[in-house]
C-alpha cells in the first residue's frame, strides 16, 4: 500500500464522518435503547470495512477481470475478520437470550417470525434492485429457459447467491451485490440451531420444534454447501456470552489498557495472518469482542451517538454497498474508463461514494427496516399477552 492510498484512506474516513453527520440532519433517526451500545457502535464500522474490502477487490477486478480475495492482509481482514465479528455478535446476543430464558417458556415460532421481519424486507428490497438491473442489462427479455430463471431467482431470494447462479443468463450476476449475502445462510443456520443449543442450557424444548428447527438448519447448510469452518466464530460468540454473563472480568476489561490490548491483538492478526478465518485470528477476534462486550468503548468511540446511529444502519450498508459499487463502475464511470483510473482517482471516487451509501442506507433503515422491526415487536407483545 502506497502513501497515495494512505492519503486517500484519510479522505475516506473524513468522508464517512461528514456523511454520517449530514445524513443524520437530512434523515433523522432515533437511537434505539439497547443493552450493549458498544456493540451497536461497532457494527457500523464493521459494515464499512466490508465496503472497503469489496472496493479493493473491484480495483483489481477492473484491471485483470479476476474476482479474488485481496492479497493485502489488511483488506482481506476487512472482509474476513469483519464477518467473523458479525458471527460472534449473533451468537453472543442470542446465547445471552437463552441464558436469560432458563426459567421461561420460549416462543420459538415468535422468535423465528421476528427474524423473518428483521432480515427479509431489506433483503428483498435489495434483491428487487438487483433483478431490475439484471433485467435492464438483458433488455428485459428472457435469455434462458423459464425453469433456469426460476431456480436462479428463488436461489437469490433465499440468500443462496453463488457464482454461476446467473439472473436471466447475465454472466457473473454475483457482481451485482459483490456476492455479499453468502453470510446470511450461516446466520439462518445458527438461528435454527438455537433450540438444540438451548438443551445445553437445560431449557426445555418441544421435540417437534427441536426436530423441525434442526432439520431446517441442516437443509440450509446442505443447499448452500456450508463449510463447518465458518461456524467457529459462532462458537466464539457462545463462549463470549458465557464469559460476559459470569461477569468476572467485566469491570477490569473496561480499562483503557485493554483497549490497547485489543488493538494490539487485532494488529497482530492482520500482520501475521492473511486470513481472518483461521483458528488463531478467530480466537483473537473473540478476545477483542469480549473486551468490547464488557463495556470497553474504545476511548468513547463505540458508545458515542455518532457511532451508534451509524451502527443502526449496518444491515442496509451491508446489503447495498455491493450494488452501489456495481452501479458506480458499470453505469456512472463505465468499466473501460474505470480500468484506467489511477490509484488516487479510484480511491477518491470511493470516498465520494460514501455519502450516497450512508444516505440510501439511512433511508432504507428508516422506511423499511425500522417499521418492520416495530411491527414484529408488536406481534410478539400481542402473542405473549394472549398466552
Amino acid at each position: 500500500m502506497t502513501s497515495t492510498f494512505f492519503i486517500c484512506f484519510l479522505l475516506i474516513l473524513l468522508a464517512l464522518v461528514i456523511s454520517v453527520i449530514l445524513t443524520n440532519k437530512i434523515v433523522k433517526i432515533d437511537l434505539q435503547e439497547i443493552r450493549y451500545p458498544e456493540i451497536d457502535g461497532l457494527r457500523g464500522y464493521l459494515a464499512f470495512f466490508v465496503f472497503l474490502h469489496h472496493s479493493y477487490i473491484w480495483r483489481f477486478f477492473l484491471k485483470n477481470g479476476k474476482w479474488e480475495e485481496p492479497k493485502a492482509n489488511l483488506f482481506n481482514h476487512f472482509g474476513q475478520t469483519t464477518v467473523a465479528f458479525f458471527f460472534v455478535i449473533t451468537a453472543f446476543l442470542f446465547t445471552l437470550k437463552l441464558i436469560h430464558s432458563k426459567n421461561k417458556t420460549i416462543d420459538w415460532r415468535g422468535y423465528i417470525t421476528a427474524r423473518v421481519y428483521r432480515l427479509f424486507p431489506a433483503y428483498l428490497f435489495s434483491v428487487g434492485i438487483i433483478f431490475f438491473i439484471a433485467g435492464y442489462l438483458t433488455d428485459f427479455k428472457p435469455q434462458v429457459p423459464f425453469s433456469e430463471n426460476a431456480v436462479s431467482i428463488l436461489s437469490w431470494i433465499f440468500f443462496n447467491v453463488k457464482k454461476g447462479l446467473n439472473i436471466n443468463g447475465l454472466e457473473d450476476s454475483f457482481l451485482l451485490n459483490a456476492g455479499v449475502t453468502w453470510t446470511l445462510p450461516y446466520e439462518w443456520a445458527f438461528y435454527f440451531l438455537l433450540p438444540l443449543i438451548a438443551l445445553f442450557f437445560k431449557i426445555k424444548v418441544n421435540y417437534k420444534t427441536l426436530l423441525l428447527f434442526t432439520a431446517s438448519a441442516a437443509l440450509v447448510m446442505v443447499i448452500n454447501g456450508a463449510s463447518l469452518r465458518h461456524f467457529l466464530p459462532f462458537i466464539g460468540g457462545i463462549i463470549a456470552a458465557l464469559v460476559i454473563n459470569k461477569g468476572t472480568f467485566s469491570t477490569v476489561l473496561k480499562q483503557k489498557k485493554y483497549t490497547l490490548l485489543a488493538i494490539f491483538l487485532l494488529a497482530c492478526s492482520v500482520y501475521f495472518f492473511n486470513s481472518g478465518r483461521k483458528p488463531i485470528p478467530i480466537i483473537i477476534t473473540t478476545i477483542a469482542f469480549i473486551i468490547i462486550a464488557s463495556g470497553n468503548n474504545f476511548f468513547g468511540i463505540l458508545s458515542s451517538a455518532f457511532s451508534r446511529k451509524f451502527g443502526q444502519i449496518t444491515y442496509s450498508i451491508y446489503l447495498l454497498h455491493g450494488i452501489l459499487l456495481f452501479v458506480l463502475f458499470n453505469f456512472v464511470i463505465g468499466f473501460e474508463r474505470a480500468k484506467n483510473l489511477t490509484e488516487f482517482e479510484f480511491w477518491s471516487i470511493i470516498a465520494l461514494s460514501v455519502f450516497p451509501l450512508i444516505l440510501i442506507s439511512q433511508l432504507t433503515f428508516k422506511y423499511i427496516e425500522h417499521p418492520l422491526m416495530e411491527m414484529a415487536k408488536l406481534k410478539l407483545k400481542s402473542a405473549s399477552t394472549k398466552s
